[in-house]
């Protein structure tokens, strides 16, 4: 569906150029540069919304060209119609708005402000969104996803305006992260093009109305909005400058058009020069093809779906399964709702989205924080099925709190939970890795970010394994494997330099600590890993230092507090200690092990 709607896309850039340039050459180039730039022909060959989206707003600017020549109200109607479809897709599409209505009021103030012709179009508007009511009726049926559980009038609307999405990701960033974000946009969109930009503006220049002007540049700006304001994932995960993207497209178009026109009817320039100039043109995408192939190639890509394979080879028959992350979640419910592999499995989503905690029929009360209700939930869950063995699927394995007296251990690509009636079986561990699907691992293709840290922490795992058995200079050619792949990972570096400081390789750990210090988002988790750092070198005014940077970035998190009282109590600095045992249990009373220390070395 990705490239059956990619294809669509380009054919309705090709007829907006072509209807206005009457140059089949001009539309024929224009419209292959756009299907030849990396962010857009990445869409092509992925599981996505982004392709659909891109239509709609390709078609949206066809049908809204369609209307400024005519002007007739069915076309405004379908329009309108149209516009409610594309919000089952992505609420992006609203974007669009101030951008059309420009168009739409300054070509006709009747066609909006009839009141009979909006009571009309609103009709046809709300129809369009009744798509939406899919959500509940699936949700009540019983659908394998059903997300936000949408089959209640609050979670309906709580999940079709995007309410949660407000919370975690409008304007929650800091001035100077906002400013690299728009660093990073404008050089993706510039990288996209290259020298072609120059054709853009000059089609820009010399677009014939200046209505439409203002629409592309209208376009633009609230795309760029939405990319740098209204969301905070990365750019190199998610794209967001498709629409800005179509519209440098038919830019070109209309850039070549002039060009081929200028060179045809002026008496100076031989008539040769303006064949050679329409081969260049057919040229150019050509080599936008060559040059972007290699980036562009998925062909050898497997990752994802070897990724769960293997997580389902770790498992035991019957066991449980805990899933945390995009890259591990999403590949494991194609495997198990599309291909039904492992239905022996109990399966949990950490984030209670798609695989439901399932409590036992039990009810209590709970309160608190969502991660301690989390972290309530899932210490029960793995004390009622540890018999059978319990497996979380995470790449931070730090996240997860389990009941006292249990244990976490590397377990393949895996971390196993040990404790009670579960044993650790270096045997299995140690033939696991023999069992995995490896082809995509060990290929050589360009891989995207994700895919990037799919496979870094594949090595990254295969590290710890040879370290656990002894092989520590071939675990370190994997570890150091594993960075070079996810160099620019927002957490692997970190994960890293935890790991080989608990293994006494200093001098790696904290290359890794000076490039997490680049690439983590969450500085605070960095200098707690520097303090941990330091507290195994014994330097502890440099890790109390390091604590107290971490505390200042987040003041939330017991386990700093924990770790700053620990360090100060080895230096004798009781009374310290004591206060920052307090703060960290003001903020999570339920740690009976620090209440004991504290009892212990009469701290008070």
């Amino acid at each position: 569906m990705s490239t059956f709607f990619s294809v669509l896309t380009v054919w309705l850039v090709y007829s907006f150029i072509l209807k206005i340039t009457s140059s089949k050459i001009s539309a024929l180039t224009g419209s292959l540069i756009l299907t030849f730039v990396p962010i857009f022909w990445s869409q092509t060959v992925c599981a996505e919304v982004y392709p659909l989206h891109s239509f709609f707003v390709a078609l949206l600017m066809r049908l809204l060209l369609w209307w400024d020549e005519k002007k007739y109200l069915f076309q405004l109607v379908l329009l309108v119609f149209i516009t409610g479809i594309s919000f089952g897709n992505h609420m992006q599409t609203v974007m669009l708005a101030p951008a059309v209505l420009f168009i739409i009021i300054s070509g006709d103030k009747k066609a909006l402000f009839n009141l009979k012709h909006l009571s009309f179009m609103s009709v046809f508007f709300i129809l369009a969104l009744s798509i939406y009511l899919y959500l509940p009726i699936r949700t009540d049926a019983g659908a394998a996803i059903h997300w936000g559980d949408p089959n209640t009038l609050d979670r309906f609307l709580e999940h079709v305006t995007a309410r949660v999405h407000r919370k975690g990701y409008v304007f929650t960033m800091t001035p100077s992260e906002y400013l690299l974000r728009v660093k990073e946009a404008f050089w993706i969109v510039g990288s996209q093009f290259g020298v072609i930009l120059l054709l853009a503006i000059w089609g820009f220049l010399n677009w014939p109305s200046i209505r439409w002007r203002i629409f592309f540049v209208s376009v633009i700006i609230f795309d760029f909005i939405y990319t740098i304001f209204l969301n905070t994932i990365s750019l190199e995960i998610t794209v967001f400058t498709l629409p800005t993207c179509i519209v440098l497209a038919i830019l070109t178009g209309m850039g070549i058009s002039k060009i081929l026109k200028i060179t045809h009817f002026s008496p100076n320039i031989n008539p040769k020069i303006n064949k050679i100039l329409k081969i260049g043109c057919l040229i150019v995408p050509g080599l936008q093809f060559i040059l972007n192939f290699g980036l562009c190639d998925q062909s050898r890509n497997y990752s994802a779906y070897e990724h769960a394979l293997n997580i389902f080879r770790t498992v035991d028959n019957e066991s449980t399964l805990f899933l945390d992350g995009d890259n591990n979640i999403f590949p494991v419910v194609y495997k198990r709702i599309v291909e039904r592999m492992r239905e022996d499995l109990a399966m949990y989503d950490r984030h209670n989205l798609l695989f439901k905690w399932s409590l036992g029929g039990d009810e209590f009360r709970f309160y608190g924080t969502w991660e301690d209700f989390k972290s309530t939930v899932e210490k029960k869950i793995i004390k009622e099925k540890i018999g059978k063995g319990v497996y979380f699927a995470v790449f931070n394995p730090f996240s997860i709190s389990v009941p006292d007296q249990y244990t976490l251990i590397p377990f393949g690509i895996l971390t196993q939970v040990i404790g009670g009636k579960a044993l650790f079986n270096k045997n299995k561990a140690n033939k696991v890795w023999k069992y995995y699907s490896t082809e995509s691992f060990n290929d050589d293709f360009e891989r995207d970010y994700m895919n990037r840290e799919v496979t870094a922490y594949f090595d990254f795992n295969k590290g710890k394994y040879y370290f656990m058995n002894g092989a520590s200079d071939v675990g370190l050619k994997f570890i150091r494997s594993a960075s070079q792949i996810g160099y620019n990972d927002d957490m692997i570096h970190s994960d890293i330099a935890v790991f080989l400081t608990d293994y006494g390789f200093f001098e790696e750990a904290r290359s890794e600590l000076e490039k997490a210090l680049i690439y983590n988002k969450d500085l605070s988790g960095v200098h707690n890993n520097w303090g941990y750092y330091y507290s195994k070198l014994k330097d502890y005014d440099k890790a109390i230092e390091s604590f107290r940077k971490a505390i200042e970035l987040n003041s939330n998190n017991h386990i700093y507090f924990n770790n700053l009282a620990f360090n100060l109590y080895k230096i004798g600095k009781k009374r310290e200690a004591f206060l920052a045992f307090q703060k960290s249990l003001a903020l999570n009373g339920n740690q009976p092990q620090i209440k004991k220390f504290m009892k212990n070395h009469h701290l008070k």
